[in-house]
Formats: C-alpha cells, sequence, structure tokens
C-alpha cells in the first residue's frame, strides 16, 4: 500500500544537485526512493525518535533504526530524518531535525527485510543506520527544518494515497455489481431485492462523495494553495468510506468474500490498512480540530 514512489512536496526544498542526482531520475523512473519518519517507539509521536545526526567535517554521521520503509525492498535512496545530535536531550530542550538523501549502498547502511503486512505485499523494509555518512551536500533544506519538510511531504502524500485506494474501492463496487447481477437467488437475480439496492445504492454513493472531495483537493493542490485541513479530511473520508463499501462488498459477495484467492477479499485487506497508513483516522480527526482551532 505503499503506493508509487513520490518526490512530492520535496521538490521546493531541493538543490540542484539533488535534483540533477537524485529526484529527476525519480519522477523519470531511473532511480526508486523510500521514505519514512517511523520507528519502532517513534509512530504517530515522530519527535520521539531516536535516530540521530552527528556533525562530522562535511558530512553527518547517522545512526538509528527506521521500520515500515514502503518501497525499501526495491529503493536505490531513502529520504531520512534524524534528530540532531545535541539537542532535545534535556527536559524542556526542543529537538531539533534534519532530512537527509541517503544511498542505501552506503557504508553503514544495512537494509533489512521488514515486517509482511496484512495485504501480502512485501514492500516493507527496515534500514539500519550505522555511522553512516551522509555528506552535507545530501541535506534537504535547511539543517533543523527536517520536520517541517517531513510532514509538509506526508500532507501531500496523503491526498496522493487517496486516488489508489477510491481505484481499489471503485473496482469493488464493479464486482459487487457483477456478482449481484449473475447471483441467482429464488429464481432472480440477486440484484432484483431490494435490500441489496439499498446497499449498492449506498456504497456508490459514499464513492462518489469521497471522489469528488479528493478530486476538489487535488484541484486546490495543483493551484498552489494550502491543503492542509482537506489533506487531513480527504485522507479519513477516503479511508472510512472505502472500508464500510469493501465490508459491504464481502457482506453481499457471502462465503466467496471470506475466501483467499477472491479478489474482493483481497481487496478489503488492502484497504483496512489504509485506515493506518500515512496516519490512523484518528490522527486525522486530530489534525482536523487543531487547524480548525488554529484558524478560527
Amino acid at each position: 500500500m505503499g503506493g508509487p514512489l513520490r518526490a512530492g512536496d520535496i521538490l521546493k526544498h531541493a538543490t540542484e544537485h539533488q535534483l540533477d542526482k537524485y529526484l529527476l531520475p525519480l519522477i523519470r523512473g531511473e532511480r526508486a526512493c523510500c521514505f519514512s519518519l517511523t520507528e519502532t517507539d517513534a509512530g504517530s509521536d515522530v519527535r520521539s525518535m531516536r535516530t540521530v545526526a552527528v556533525r562530522e567535517g562535511d558530512g553527518y554521521r547517522l545512526t538509528g533504526h527506521k521500520v515500515f520503509f514502503s518501497g525499501g525492498p526495491f529503493a536505490d535512496f531513502a529520504i531520512i530524518v534524524a534528530r540532531m545530535a545535541g539537542t532535545g536531550e534535556q527536559e524542556g530542550d526542543k529537538p531539533q531535525f534534519s532530512a537527509f538523501l541517503v544511498d542505501l549502498d552506503s557504508p553503514g547502511c544495512r537494509v533489512e527485510d521488514g515486517a509482511t503486512p496484512m495485504s501480502g505485499e512485501r514492500i516493507e523494509s527496515d534500514i539500519v543506520l550505522d555511522d553512516c555518512f551522509v555528506p552535507a551536500a545530501n541535506l534537504l533544506g535547511e539543517e533543523g527544518k527536517g520536520m517541517r519538510i517531513a510532514l509538509g511531504r506526508v500532507t501531500t502524500n496523503r491526498l496522493l494515497h487517496c486516488p489508489t485506494v477510491l481505484g481499489a474501492t471503485r473496482r469493488a463496487v464493479k464486482l459487487t455489481l457483477d456478482r449481484t447481477r449473475n447471483r441467482q437467488v429464488a429464481g432472480q437475480p440477486l440484484l432484483m431485492l431490494q435490500a441489496i439496492q439499498h446497499k449498492i445504492a449506498d456504497m456508490a454513493t459514499e464513492l462518489y462523495a469521497a471522489r469528488s472531495m479528493t478530486y476538489a483537493a487535488l484541484a486546490a493542490l495543483d493551484e498552489g494553495r494550502e491543503v492542509h485541513a482537506e489533506a487531513f479530511m480527504c485522507k479519513l473520508f477516503v479511508a472510512e468510506s472505502a472500508f464500510r463499501i469493501l465490508d459491504e462488498a464481502v457482506q453481499i459477495h457471502g462465503k466467496e468474500g471470506l475466501t483467499q484467492g477472491n479478489e474482493i477479499e483481497y481487496l478489503f485487506r488492502k484497504i483496512r490498512m489504509f485506515r493506518v497508513l500515512a496516519g490512523t483516522s484518528e490522527i486525522q480527526r486530530n489534525g482536523i480540530a487543531r487547524l480548525l482551532a488554529f484558524h478560527h
């Protein structure tokens, strides 16, 4: 469920060197990238991360252990956020974070097999950094501004995940319509039952609403407008509505919808993950409430 390997919001922070070596090859499909803030004890609370960067000569030494790197098994480089050494170590001392472009074949950088998600796709890795040297030219943006850069990318990425989920949900609605047209019950298609018609109507309506708000937010993003609240809202609504739609699809398919190898069963597992990935639904609600309180 990692989706395409996107450059997204980080493009505006990159130097000419970083564009030429990393991001333009990424956009052209010549290189692959992965990104994650997550550590074992620092999921939604990303500021608790323990990966640390120490300044040394014309670069930095990174040490830490990152998990759930989507795209890690086939990535060439990673966007890694680390806490600057000497910050956030005392009570009341605010930690500072920096973002780095790290070649995954660098000495001191090791890619390990990650956990297999419930979708069954082997798309995740751990990245272990052991005194890994990163040249100063690979510092993304300004030192100490890494968390802002990372969260800006996550905001954009929340929106960019939504079309993937909408496509899978649209496929589930089509499969369910086909099933109810072809499945005979008491001498008539299942779709002729009013209870089924109402379920189908609700599924299609929720899909239309989720798609419409996503398109509106993406149009605003293309126009250069701020879409922080909209990204939270779209991620929340698309994830929750897609789950409801897939749950109904499984119910309508009956035993077949519970059977491994059936496409609906696979889509249900894949869509269920989206209520957690890129921030849980609860995190999205926190973000919406915070922005509403701040702006009003």
